[in-house]
């Protein structure tokens, strides 16, 4: 069975119990690193130290968003190179096991899109070499950034291009990791859209909907969901008072995480 592992920053919600319920349910071994101790983790979940993966004295945030995502997308490369665990985003349901052969595991977003909220890539990948040299700190022009857009860019910074955290928002994750597999001819072992995003954010009202999802909405070749939580807070807050619905798909996973003494 895959053993699965993730960068944790703040403190754990509804989704990500719901999350972590789902890996656990079908038969997963799940590490949750953090740079700080993390409060409520359940039993069977393993706690490491973040340092361990990618030593830092600051977590590394996207200037306009606020947002620690910068620094997982660093994090969840480091760990490819120096782990054999997969990736997961805490808002993933899994609905069966990611057993999955080979040592890449990728699923496109949509026709232009691979999204990295499920990664595995080998230490060996081209692309994870190209990814794994962003660093806080460093200055450049984001890599799906090409043609005249980017010269333009080139030009107003007299080629010293923007530092990192001012790039926008998914330049070192989705974006990144997209051009990185494309450049290296390594887009080609993607797997489907329904393999883990069946429902693109954009749509990502309805797991929160009452009575428009459930578990049998989605076929075998579904292995799980990406819920989207940042779009999702947004639709909750609002749509529905700021709680999800219990007549959900995510108010059902996490009223099973609740069942289980998650929360």
């Amino acid at each position: 069975m895959r053993e699965l592992a993730t960068l944790w920053v703040g403190d754990l919600g509804p989704i990500e119990y719901a999350s972590i319920a789902s890996f656990l349910r079908h038969g997963h071994r799940l590490t949750v690193y953090s740079y700080a101790p993390l409060d409520g983790l359940p039993a069977g979940v393993k706690g490491r130290d973040a340092n361990e993966i990618l030593p830092t004295r600051q977590v590394a945030h996207y200037r306009r968003e606020g947002s620690p995502s910068l620094h997982s997308n660093f994090f969840r490369y480091a760990l490819m190179d120096r782990t054999e665990s997969v990736w997961v985003d805490l808002d993933i349901i899994a609905l069966r096991p990611f057993d999955f052969p080979g040592d890449r595991i990728y699923a496109h977003e949509n026709a232009e899109r691979v999204n990295c909220a499920v990664l595995r890539m080998p230490k060996t990948s081209p692309a994870l070499a190209e990814l794994s040299r962003f660093r806080p700190g460093m200055r450049g022009i984001a890599p799906h950034i090409t043609g005249l857009r980017r010269l333009k860019y080139q030009i107003k910074t007299l080629g010293r291009g923007v530092p990192i955290e001012e790039w926008p928002w998914g330049s070192t994750g989705p974006r990144a990791l997209s051009a990185a597999l494309k450049r290296h001819d390594e887009v080609k072992f993607a797997l489907p859209a329904k393999t883990f995003y069946p429902i693109g954010p954009s749509r990502c009202v309805q797991f929160v909907t009452p009575g428009a999802l459930s578990d049998a909405s989605f076929g075998p070749e579904t292995y799980g969901v990406h819920v989207s939580a940042s779009n999702v807070h947004k639709v909750v807050a609002r749509d529905f008072g700021g709680t999800i619905p219990e007549d959900s798909f995510l108010g059902h996973h996490v009223a099973r995480a609740r069942a289980a003494g998650f929360l």
